[in-house]
């Protein structure tokens, strides 16, 4: 399994799909909350729903930019860790045809990755353009680096991390018409004090009915086109972490483009031995490109387990051929 994850890595273009599993146990999954808001009809308890929500897997980003806790500190470890496993990963690639950009697809409205990035000092794109007032476009994606010798001017790509999140994001805020920057949190503050400004947070609800504010909503759908172009290139790869696929539209979409693109290769860490209905709906793609890799004895693919696989890819030397 090693050798064929790094034979597709060394000529693909890199994506990943990252769920909650991943910024767990700092924030808690809470699964089934779709289906108990969708079914939901009373007002009061739509409202007690939300604010369970809100406070077992939301407000504790305000943490992020100031102390963290013992299990908000390791987690965060974890997000450094992986990204200079990948980045390394990339580096290591030979080819210099394909491109040195990584897309971090995730439904994850926390922000572990951005501050994970920047404190490793590893390039990262999150759709922000402006140093003052940042604004939020998905144009600004899709930019390569490049860095030039001091002495020589010989210039080199490095590798770039594309955030894309498609359920918004507690860093983002609303105001005519535009994304912006919420450096300080404001908004979710706000709401840890006064439940009513829940509905200014720019993160897609967790119903059938996703979507209160017209800007999420096109941006939320301009970057679903983005992970279904992403996955439509010849010749790409997509790594599935701590996510369930128990959104429905990513679902469909990831199925539609594997039975689409040949050249796709799908590889779902499942958390446990056992393969979700979810997971089963991906395999049956007509093309067999969705591979689904259990954990083996007890273990879990966790983010320690996510580690350890991507610890082999990097280091794990390649078997000598038997000639004889």
């Amino acid at each position: 399994m090693i050798n064929k994850i790094k034979k597709t890595i060394a000529s693909a273009n890199i994506n990943f799909l990252i769920g909650s599993g991943l910024s767990h146990p700092f924030l808690e999954i809470l699964s089934g909350i779709e289906s108990r808001l969708t079914a939901e009809t009373d007002s009061t308890k739509i409202k007690e729903i939300k604010k369970e929500y809100f406070e077992k897997s939301i407000s504790k980003n305000s943490e992020l930019i100031k102390t963290l806790s013992n299990d908000g500190e390791a987690v965060l470890n974890h997000y450094k860790e992986f990204y200079k496993l990948v980045n390394q990963v990339v580096l290591k690639r030979e080819s210099t045809l394909l491109s040195k950009q990584v897309n971090i697809f995730t439904t994850n409205i926390d922000l572990f990755s951005e501050i994970a990035l920047e404190n490793t000092g590893i390039e990262f794109n999150d759709g922000f353009h402006g140093r003052f007032k940042p604004k939020y476009d998905v144009g600004n994606f899709k930019k390569s680096y490049y860095k030039t010798s001091l002495h020589y001017e010989n210039t080199s790509e490095i590798p770039v991390f594309n955030i894309l999140k498609l359920h918004g994001s507690v860093s983002w805020k609303s105001k005519e018409n535009s994304i912006l920057l919420d450096r300080d949190l404001k908004i979710l503050n706000e709401t840890k004090k006064d439940f009513k400004n829940f509905d200014k947070l720019m993160i897609v609800n967790p119903t059938k009915k996703k979507f209160e504010d017209t800007i999420l909503n096109q941006t939320y759908y301009d970057l679903l086109r983005i992970y279904t172009n992403e996955l439509e290139k010849e010749n790409s790869v997509l790594f599935v972490l701590g996510f369930s696929f128990a959104d429905e539209h990513i679902r469909d979409l990831t199925l539609r483009v594997a039975n689409t693109n040949p050249t796709l290769k799908i590889y779902i860490l499942s958390y446990e031995q056992s393969k979700t209905k979810e997971y089963q709906k991906l395999e049956d793609a007509k093309n067999k490109n969705v591979e689904i890799i259990l954990p083996k004895d007890e273990s879990h693919y966790d983010f320690e387990g996510v580690l350890e696989l991507f610890n082999f890819l990097l280091n794990d030397p390649e078997p000598e051929e038997n000639n004889e």
